[in-house]
């Protein structure tokens, strides 16, 4: 995590200041023309040298506007504006700090300030500098508001995260995040108000299959013991990756029963996926219940998570021979297999799964994407055959259409890879490998602006740390651009 750097007190505004003055010092000319003539000149040269991406020059040329009598809070929002254009946080925040310190803060200020602290990774700084803003100046700041509730949804601290989402919506009254943090927060322990929140995050087009999603898991509570209707909520949040919520619920299922293995390994899979060690959890699941695949299966996604292929592997092989008729741990074998570099045999794993499930278009489109994503059996025409096939059977799935794209690219059929891919961003433009498969064929036909654009979504989407994001990301640097 970055080290996080002290707001800087007010007396070294007044020597910053105080050096730009010396900057203008050393112009061994003076301009006669009146004020109001020399001040659009020097804004002018400034304007001309920071579009040149000479911050020196722009600053001196500033500088000699102040000294002839410019605005200096329209100088400052010029230099932070700069400043934030090209990456350099830390000079913004100073020019930032120095216009609030004469003019006072507004919401433009206030969402810079949380731009500039975000990238300073100065996390715990964010909500109490601008909340302590949005309260001096008595104006709603739902920027604020909703980087707050991240942070305490992420802390884990439920009753903070309530108070903050509940502020949120009388701000925002149709703010369909909110309403859909608020139905997971509140699922486990009210479920008619969940609902009544999850129905108006669905009212948003966006929000519909996640809220519906959540909502579906809470008749389980009209069913089930308390302990197994907390566990199914549990592993619906986990399907939809919303792991501090599912965590949660997990906690609670194993409060109202601590005999629940499946609840115990869930639990340490969410831990994992938040950074935390769910080993531990997890082990003690499988000690409670040594003949669970359900356990086996977690403890392969655990090791797999770690880097550990082969022993994730070993444990896949272990969960599949407890249930061998589950295309689910087919498929995981058949994909540790491929992350170890065994392509022929993962071929074989993944289409014992699609022959297990012939129906269930999952395993199609996973062999389809391993078809694609490794280039295995494409120039024989099988791996092709295979993914045409899986197009047929399921035309509205992008993943698909990414999978034929791609294989397309490869083979060198471009017309048909750009179709292809097309047809898959056109059925979810935020479908982040359709979007940098589309953004190489774009590339490749001349189209420089429009791969750039798409290589910029992966990277916001997925970060650049990882996957298609890390790969994205090196895109942008070989063409020239920094990564958002």
């Amino acid at each position: 995590m970055p080290k996080r750097s002290q707001p800087i007190p007010f007396v070294v505004w007044l020597t910053i200041t105080a050096r730009l003055v010396v900057v203008a010092a050393f112009l061994l000319w003076v301009d006669a023309a009146p004020h109001s003539i020399q001040i659009e000149r020097w804004w002018h040269i400034g304007e001309q040298a920071a579009h040149e991406g000479h911050d020196d020059d722009a600053l001196a040329a500033y500088n000699r506007a102040l000294d002839c009598g410019a605005s200096p809070p329209a100088i400052y929002e010029r230099l932070v504006q700069m400043k934030l254009e090209t990456g350099q946080y830390d000079q913004a925040r100073m020019y930032l700090y120095a216009l609030a310190d004469r003019d006072g803060w507004n919401v433009t200020r206030r969402n810079q300030l949380t731009t500039i602290l975000e990238h300073s990774g100065e996390l715990g700084q964010t909500s109490a500098l601008l909340r302590g803003a949005s309260l001096a100046e008595d104006q709603p700041n739902p920027a604020a508001l909703r980087y707050q509730a991240e942070q305490q949804i992420e802390q884990l601290d439920w009753p903070g995260a309530r108070e903050t989402l509940e502020q949120l919506i009388v701000q925002q009254p149709t703010d369909a995040w909110a309403f859909y943090q608020l139905g997971m927060l509140l699922a486990p322990e009210d479920q008619a108000l969940a609902a009544e929140y999850l129905d108006r995050a669905a009212a948003n087009p966006d929000w519909a299959a996640y809220a519906e999603t959540v909502r579906s898991a809470l008749a389980g509570y009209e069913r089930y013991a308390l302990t197994d209707a907390h566990t199914l909520l549990g592993m619906a949040l986990v399907g939809l990756g919303e792991w501090p919520f599912a965590e949660r619920a997990l906690v609670m299922a194993l409060q109202a029963n601590a005999v629940n293995p499946a609840a115990l390994a869930y639990v340490g899979f969410a831990r994992d996926q938040q950074g935390r060690d769910g080993l531990p959890d997890i082990e003690a699941a499988l000690a409670m219940a040594p003949n669970d695949p359900t356990v086996y299966f977690i403890l392969g996604q655990h090791w797999r998570l770690a880097g550990e292929y082969e022993q994730s592997y070993d444990v896949f092989t272990q969960a599949y021979w407890l249930a061998p008729g589950n295309p689910a741990l087919a498929a995981e074998v058949g994909t540790s297999l491929q992350l170890l570099g065994d392509l022929s045999a993962a071929e074989e794993w993944l289409r014992i799964a699609v022959e297990l499930a012939p129906d269930d278009v999952r395993w199609h489109t996973l062999l389809a994407a391993f078809y694609a994503d490794t280039g295995y059996q494409l120039e024989s025409g099988e791996g092709l055959v295979f993914i045409q096939g899986a197009v047929e059977l399921a035309p509205d799935d992008p993943d698909l259409h990414a999978s034929l794209g791609w294989a397309y690219y490869q083979i060198g059929e471009f017309s048909q890879a750009y179709d292809e891919l097309n047809i898959a961003v056109g059925l979810d433009a935020r479908h982040p490998r359709s979007r940098y498969y589309f953004a190489i064929v774009l590339e490749y036909l001349g189209d420089r602006e429009g791969a750039t654009d798409s290589y910029r979504f992966v990277v916001e989407t997925v970060g650049a740390e990882t996957g298609y994001g890390l790969l994205a990301a090196r895109a942008l640097e070989r063409l020239g651009y920094a990564p958002p």
